[in-house]
């Protein structure tokens, strides 16, 4: 088994760093950065900090306040030639024939680095704020055949469907755009449906923060259901420090995530590769602030981590 480490770029997070308006100086300090220098230099510096400390990827987190992740992905991507990026982004986004043709497009710039995540259902509200006014009850249907067209396109020339909210008559890519592999989709959810979703359509299936009893329940269903053709994956925010006092001491006044692992480096490499044992391939850490932190964890973690999950990856 393969164990593959992504980092977590929040666009939302630290919403002053990198913005010129809000650089706090004092005022008689002389600001020597150059005009152009915007938030987009901060995603690269985050991107560069998971390159170099051996993550595999950066996913990057659809925030509707924030920029947009996949054009986030695709600056990233060119500019950190190593790193697959995992743009999540709504399927409320517009025409699936047109966001496989954006992937197509990602795919032969990147030489095929991209990844895409479906985010979760926001709550009516919100999505109503994102102009998706599409019933609560039929926002399964969608992502069903939203996906469905996506890969049919790049998959097939001619390919037709009808359904209640894609329709494709004799669409399909020629050459090259159809020569790039697909994106690796990563979905999320719990229940039996959203493993039913990802069964039909997910290369990896990322599961929530949760005790290692009920990850490994989840897992071993994950597998009855596909064959274990499916990856599982855990979406896991960290706190960690040298030891858990000091863990515990930076966690007083934040707001941390739910799930959120406060521990030591060693307490939580330990964690994780009893996680990893138990079937999960495809880690997803994040915390904030996203740059120091991506260099923390990718300098003190993983290595342990690797260290200890080694036997796994070679029995595969």
């Amino acid at each position: 088994m393969t164990l593959n480490i992504y980092w977590r770029l929040d666009p939302a997070a630290d919403p002053q760093r990198s913005e010129p308006r809000n650089w706090p100086l004092p005022a008689l300090a002389r600001d020597r950065r150059v005009s152009h220098q915007n938030r987009f230099d901060y995603y690269l510096q985050v991107g560069q900090a998971a390159a170099q400390t051996a993550f595999d990827g950066l996913f990057v987190r659809h925030r509707i306040e924030a920029d947009e992740s996949r054009i986030i992905a695709a600056i990233v991507a060119r500019a950190v030639p190593r790193l697959t990026v995992v743009a999540e982004f709504p399927v409320s986004v517009g025409s699936a024939v047109y966001a496989a043709k954006q992937a197509t497009t990602f795919q032969r710039s990147t030489h095929g680095r991209l990844g895409w995540a479906i985010a979760p259902d926001a709550e009516p509200a919100i999505r109503k704020a994102e102009a998706d006014f599409v019933d609560e009850d039929d926002l399964g249907r969608r992502l069903d055949e939203f996906l469905t067209v996506a890969r049919g396109v790049h998959q097939q020339r001619p390919f037709s469907y009808k359904g209640a909210h894609f329709e494709v008559e004799n669409g399909g890519f020629d050459a090259p755009l159809n020569r790039v592999p697909f994106p690796r989709i990563f979905l999320q959810g719990e229940g039996e449906q959203a493993l039913a979703v990802s069964t039909r359509h997910a290369d990896v299936h990322l599961f929530q923060p949760a005790p290692a009893d009920a990850l490994a329940h989840g897992v071993a269903r994950l597998q009855a259901l596909t064959g274990g053709r499916i990856g599982a994956g855990l979406i896991q925010p960290l706190l960690i420090r040298e030891d858990k006092a000091s863990a515990e001491r930076d966690a007083k006044g934040r707001d941390l995530a739910p799930g959120t692992l406060l521990a030591s480096y060693d307490e939580a490499a330990e964690q994780l590769a009893g996680i990893v044992h138990a079937g999960i391939s495809e880690l997803v850490l994040e915390a904030g602030p996203s740059l120091e932190e991506a260099y923390r964890i990718g300098q003190h973690l993983l290595p342990r981590l690797r260290e200890l999950t080694a036997t796994v990856r070679a029995a595969a």
